[in-house]
């Protein structure tokens, strides 16, 4: 098993009005994992919590580094859209990939498939 995703969330913005953004987690050169929690993002509680170990859910999107998430050359989503987990994701735009209120046992299990993806496929 791969380490708690939630470790690895640094803030990287917050707003006046208390939006707060967690930085994008980078798997491998093929993926952006983004997990936003807060008042503002589709997650359990939807309060601002400093520690990420205190949310239930979080808001989810995926992106390709290369950019394109859902077809093309570098459609990773054509072998990863089997998953059980897929399901949860809807296609924001072609290149991002979006699931509200995930549990934080699935973003885990999303983010260790990742992982494995990454280290099977190497970047085109």
């Amino acid at each position: 098993m791969a380490e708690d995703f939630r470790t690895l969330l640094m803030e990287s913005d917050r707003l006046e009005d208390g939006d707060r953004w967690f930085g994008d987690i980078q798997i491998g050169g093929w993926f952006y994992f983004s997990a936003q929690a807060g008042p503002f993002h589709a997650s359990r509680p939807q309060v601002l919590h400093e520690n990420p170990m205190a949310y239930e859910s979080f808001d989810l999107r995926l992106q390709t580094v290369q950019g394109v998430i859902s077809y093309g050359r570098y459609g990773a989503w054509e072998d990863l859209k089997g998953k059980p987990w897929a399901a949860l994701f809807s296609e924001e735009r072609p290149t991002v990939l979006h699931a509200p209120d995930v549990p934080v046992a699935t973003c885990q299990q999303i983010y260790e498939d990742l992982l494995a993806y990454a280290r099977k496929n190497p970047v085109p």
